[in-house]
């Protein structure tokens, strides 16, 4: 009987995304299936990393990018290469920002229009919470 892998944490998602940061050449979602299950010895569904918005984020930018990993094909010294694949990570780590902060503002316009609709003013929305309650159900008064 095959185990089930373990759930996608915050941790095995980093671990994800920097497989697609790191990946050199066509990027395929059976092909990040198998370098997932071979660093990290877990089998994840195509759904599965889909479903995870920092996943699906770095991936499609990956594919988006049109960045050329050489200089017109010629051979370059191994610092120029390290230096260039930095540059193209750092790029590409830019990019998945600038995406998710999009969908972010989306979400904030979403939110906005909605409390709009509701009659919730700017001044009502932007009350400060309330204190937290360290001591959980007990009233408050002279202490026995």
């Amino acid at each position: 009987m095959m185990r089930r892998s373990p759930n996608l944490t915050a941790d095995r998602i980093d671990l994800i995304i920097d497989i697609i940061r790191g990946w050199e050449g066509r990027l395929t979602w059976p092909a990040l299936i198998q370098a997932v299950a071979k660093r990290m010895r877990a089998t994840y569904t195509r759904q599965a990393l889909y479903n995870q918005e920092r996943i699906r984020v770095a991936y499609e930018t990956y594919r988006a990018s049109s960045t050329a990993s050489g200089i017109d094909g010629r051979p370059v010294s191994a610092a120029l290469k390290a230096s260039m694949e930095r540059v193209q990570r750092l790029e590409l780590e830019n990019a998945e920002l600038r995406r998710r902060e999009d969908l972010l503002l989306e979400q904030f316009v979403r939110w906005a229009y909605n409390a709009a609709s509701r009659g919730l003013s700017e001044d009502f929305l932007n009350q400060p919470l309330p204190p937290t309650n360290r001591h959980g159900n007990r009233v408050a008064g002279p202490m026995k």
